[in-house]
């Protein structure tokens, strides 16, 4: 028996009910759930024992006509003549369980109720009502009506669903590659499942097998989870004729691409009688909008099992019904045409696939590879056949199935196919090869494909240029980004030319063309025309409709440094992609988002988006999301304090990109690291990392990442008292606000306040800053260098109110590392911070503040750097403090001031 999973709430019911049994205040309980709840198996967790009397019994649909034949099997185990008669009386059967559980309590168990003999049921049902000292607990599809109480089995979550599946799934010596594709199939069986126990039971020992995941399995994964789960429903199903005609229909009518209407056949093809008979045994249920399979799988259940001209007969049926009322506009009856066709049609097929572009977005991925693959495979056209199977491995795609991608593709011969159908392919291998983390692949593809569909099909032509724009931008390779530039430049030059086959200047080409030129020219260290080109991007974005375009312009607003409108972009784009199903691309953007999120210092958002970015990841094997979250993740260790794990983070990132031209993951990784350095203290070790990272002639370096650790070097060298380095840094950072970056616009005030002259230009500087409400992380890390300031300076009043605002600031981000920084300052201002346990009262502020990092792990010269004292200084203090303190060493500092 499975581990019952997610039913924590169900067992303790159950287990109260059977402890009031016990305790002689019986009464009565009904279980309902559709097939394969796991009623029984929640049945089974009580067990007869010498305090409890246990009669159990479960309806057949076998021996459903035999009058009382489950009262027998109830009754017999305790049947006695002259003493324990058997009877179908109701008060003479309450009696009898009444005087047994006098003796033992008694509970009985009727599972499967509603598949007993109607005299069985209509008797336990009246008994239920006399329930005294004994208790009667039913199981069954549906609830009885007249039971005290009931306990409804609901779906499992999808995580408690994986869960099961793990627990079902054996796993011998797996290979890397079965690992990938085991975690696709364990997805797929969720996704299918739709939280029945007994599916995913059932799906998981039939899929999860060696020859299914061998990387070169041929398995029909579909078909042999629906004839696996074909039993759940179907077995000792006696039903009539016409009842197993109306099933074939409705299953046929459910089992359509899209969403299925209520009733999903006409009404002209039901058979009343059928219906209710469908319904009374189960396999329909009636729900709010109308009868219904009692499970999603359900109908592809019956095809799996019904034969193939049955199948054809009842599509044709309702194709011919469909078309005398909806003609050639309706899917529904495109698809039931296509499918009963006995061979290939070209009009069939054509008409098909008109019917998926008209239906768009309104159908998943894997609703539209379904109908174009029936499309393709009635295809006579064999340049039109060629394009079907493109467009199959493109939805494929979509849909998170690699292996069904790479199937599809290979129906294409690329020699002879044409031109749409190669592009097609080729941007489909690209997309596959950047996640793969060949990003060298990733770029050339579509570099490949825009120069194969130029001048043939704009919106294809733009589609391959934004995915080698993010190739090259995210790999940092300067000669990439300048080669996807000259494409920009083809494509803007036919438009301006007005060449009849050019085509107009539509959203899409204005931001993808802006995004291109201004991330060129970004990397080119031109930032006056970056700001131009990106501004037109964003500019356009505010009519983008696609989940592209923002992508795009999300994108192109990180490059300027518009955080704000990066959020806003990146968040409608992953909400579309939701919406369309589309797997593969909302995987990377969940994690873009993410490191926009951790720019902004909102890490709990970002370890929300990396949670289900990282589900996906896996479910597609997609490695430079992986990568790409290793990252982010280190920047969330960081931001909350745990060096360590920050570098654990980082370390495996690098091993991953290491030598795959993707920069971006290199260069956020150290900085990372050196931003965790920054705000715990170790200036010298932060100091050297982001030299490293901002220098534009490192091996690390990454231009748009360089802008962003910048001010993070500024704050790094005035604090290690190399303002030289700071001063350096400075005009590239006020060039790139003065471009357009709302974010840097923001900073810069803190970064002229770090390296002003005088006192009151650094104040005037530090005001500056701290008046933007969409950016609280960086006006709290201006708000706290200010107060540092205004400590050093002894207005240490002014001080507190601003180190107060920071900290509650830092603390309702959660960024522990800022907000322990924040307190440690505030410490040193003679005002304690309102967090944690009061330490020792004896110490002088100052002393208290040295004491707190020590006890911390801070060695004296990173105490001395970010208190701005001197390391004599520091050790004067410490020398005091073991003094007062009654202790020898800096070891015993914890136990001593957790214990004052």
């Amino acid at each position: 028996m499975h581990q019952l999973v997610g039913r924590v709430a169900e067992i303790a019911r159950l287990t109260e009910f059977v402890a009031e049994v016990r305790a002689g205040r019986g009464g009565s309980l009904e279980v309902w759930g559709p097939p394969g709840s796991g009623k029984s198996a929640l049945l089974a967790h009580i067990g007869a024992s010498p305090d409890l009397r246990v009669l159990a019994a479960a309806g057949d649909d076998s021996e459903s006509d035999i009058p009382g034949g489950l009262l027998h099997q109830l009754l017999g185990p305790v049947h006695r003549p002259g003493e324990h008669e058997l009877t179908t009386d109701p008060e003479a059967l309450a009696a009898l369980l009444t005087r047994l559980a006098a003796a033992v309590p008694t509970l009985v168990i009727v599972d499967d109720v509603d598949r007993a003999d109607s005299l069985s049921q209509q008797v336990l049902t009246d008994v239920a009502a006399l329930a005294g000292s004994w208790g009667i607990v039913f199981a069954g599809r549906r609830p009885i009506g007249t039971v005290s109480r009931g306990l409804e089995l609901d779906r499992l979550t999808d995580e408690d669903s994986r869960t099961l599946v793990e627990t079902v799934a054996t796993s011998d010596g797996d290979t890397l590659d079965q690992q990938r594709r085991r975690c696709r199939v364990v997805e797929a069986i969720v996704d299918r499942a739709a939280g029945n126990p007994g599916v995913l039971v059932l799906s998981t020992r039939a899929l999860i097998t060696p020859d299914v995941l061998r990387a070169d399995s041929g398995v029909d994964v579909s078909r042999r989870a629906d004839s696996a789960v074909a039993a759940l429903w179907l077995a000792r199903r006696h039903l009539s004729p016409h009842a197993r005609h109306l099933g074939l229909l409705w299953s046929v009518a459910c089992d359509c691409p899209g969403s299925v209407p209520m009733p999903a056949i006409p009404e002209s093809l039901v058979d009343d009688a059928a219906l209710a008979e469908l319904v009374e045994s189960g396999l329909l249920v009636e729900t709010a909008s109308g009868v219904a399979p009692v499970h999603p799988l359900l109908p592809a259940a019956v095809l799996e099992l019904a034969p193939s001209g049955d199948v054809r007969r009842a599509h044709a049926a309702l194709a011919d019904t469909l078309d005398s009322v909806a003609a050639d506009q309706d899917l529904r009856a495109a698809w039931h045409r296509a499918r009963a066709a006995t061979t290939t049609d070209e009009n069939g097929a054509t008409r098909l696939e008109r019917a998926v572009t008209r239906a768009g977005s309104a159908l998943t991925p894997s609703d539209r590879a379904r109908a174009l693959h029936v499309a393709a495979a009635l295809s006579v056209d064999a340049e039109r056949r060629s394009v079907r199977w493109a467009r199959v491995a493109e939805a494929r795609l979509a849909s998170g199935d690699p292996d069904g991608t790479e199937r599809a593709a290979l129906r294409v011969d690329t020699d002879d196919a044409p031109v749409e159908a190669r592009a097609r392919i080729l941007l489909t291998e690209g997309l596959m090869a950047a996640a793969g983390r060949t990003p060298q692949e990733g770029l050339e593809r579509p570099i490949r494909a825009a120069e194969l569909i130029h001048g043939a099909n704009d919106s294809l032509e733009l589609e391959a240029l934004a995915d080698a724009a993010e190739v090259s931008w995210w790999s940092g390779r300067v000669e990439w980004i300048a080669r996807v530039a000259e494409l920009a430049a083809d494509l803007s030059d036919d438009v301006a030319s007005g060449r009849p086959e050019a085509g107009r200047v539509t959203t899409s080409h204005r931001i993808t063309v802006g995004a291109v030129r201004g991330c060129a020219a970004l990397f080119d260290g031109d930032l006056e025309s970056a700001g131009v080109h990106l501004r037109v991007s964003l500019d356009a974005g505010t009519d983008a409709v696609s989940a592209r375009d923002h992508r795009m312009a999300g994108q192109s607003a990180m490059l300027l440094g518009d955080d704000v409108a990066a959020f806003r972009h990146l968040t409608e784009s992953v909400a579309l992609l939701r919406a369309e199903g589309d797997v593969f691309r909302l995987c990377f953007t969940l994690h873009v988002l993410a490191s926009v999120q951790m720019w902004r210092g909102q890490a709990t958002s970002a370890a929300e988006l990396l949670a289900e970015g990282a589900v996906l990841a896996r479910r597609i094997g997609d490695g430079r999301s992986q990568a790409f979250a290793l990252t982010m993740t280190a920047h969330g260790d960081g931001l909350r304090g745990s060096a360590d794990a920050v570098r654990e983070a980082a370390d495996a990132a690098l091993r991953l990109v290491t030598g795959r031209d993707v920069g971006y993951i290199a260069a956020a990784a150290h900085w990372a690291m050196g931003r965790t350095d920054l705000a715990t203290g170790r200036l010298a070790s932060a100091l050297e990392i982001l030299q490293e990272v901002t220098d534009p002639e490192s091996a690390t370096t990454h231009p748009p990442t360089a802008l962003f650790a910048l001010p993070d070097l500024v704050e790094a060298a005035v604090r290690s008292g190399r303002p030289d380095i700071a001063r350096t840094a400075l005009p590239r950072f006020a060039a790139w606000a003065a471009a357009g970056s709302p974010w840097a616009a923001t900073v810069l005030p803190r970064l002229h306040a770090l390296t002003a002259e005088s006192e009151s230009d650094a104040e005037r500087w530090f005001r500056e800053g701290s008046t933007d409400p969409d950016r609280p992380f960086e006006v709290a890390r201006t708000q706290l260098l200010h107060g540092e300031s205004l400590r050093r300076r002894r207005q240490r009043v002014r001080a507190r109110v601003v180190l107060q605002e920071s900290m509650a600031t830092f603390a309702r981000l959660r960024v522990t590392a800022w907000e322990q920084r924040a307190a440690t300052e505030l410490s040193a201002t003679a005002e304690r911070a309102r967090r944690g346990p009061d330490a020792a009262t004896m110490l002088t502020s100052q002393e208290l503040t040295v004491a707190r990092l020590v006890a911390d792990g801070a060695s004296n010269q990173q105490v001395a750097e970010q208190l701005y004292l001197s390391r004599k200084t520091v050790e004067s203090h410490l020398h005091k403090v073991y003094t007062k303190l009654g202790i020898g060493s800096r070891k015993q500092l914890p136990g001593v001031l957790d214990g004052r």
